[in-house]
């Protein structure tokens, strides 16, 4: 009997676990609901130069920006959002971006800004065998 209440339990505990997991992906999926990929990069494993050019250059202004990391860490020293009337803007990060702290909202100077690219300068904290892949989001 005491073996039937521990396969429950395990199970119960499964079940459980499955639906917070579910709970999170959603939460991360509305969490970009009004926002637009504007480009992703797939990044080495070296201190490195990087950009995320607009998949498809628009007259849509932006306000604002996420970069969400995945399969990885960064160290991120620098990136600089060229506007298509030749401003630019350097942004600030914490030092190391990673799923948890990563699609903070970097809002752009001035009022709605027509973005042409996207440069950062990082290296890698490889902890993984993966590549990281850097997404570029605005809204």
């Amino acid at each position: 009997m005491k073996i039937k209440n521990h396969i429950a339990l395990i199970a119960a505990l499964f079940i459980m676990l499955a639906q917070v997991q579910i709970t999170f992906a959603q939460t991360a999926a509305k969490a970009l609901d009004d926002w637009e990929l504007l480009g992703t990069r797939v990044v080495d494993y070296t201190l490195d130069r990087d950009v995320v050019a607009l998949k498809a250059p628009s007259n849509q202004s932006v306000t604002g920006l996420k970069f969400v990391v995945k399969n990885g860490t960064l160290n991120m020293h620098k990136a600089t959002v060229h506007f298509t009337n030749g401003d630019t803007q350097v942004i600030d990060f914490p030092p190391e971006v990673n799923k948890t702290n990563d699609g903070r909202v970097m809002d752009l100077k001035g009022n709605t800004r027509k973005i042409e690219k996207v440069t950062f300068w990082y290296d890698t904290v490889n902890k993984s065998n993966d590549k990281s892949v850097v997404e570029v989001w605005g809204k």
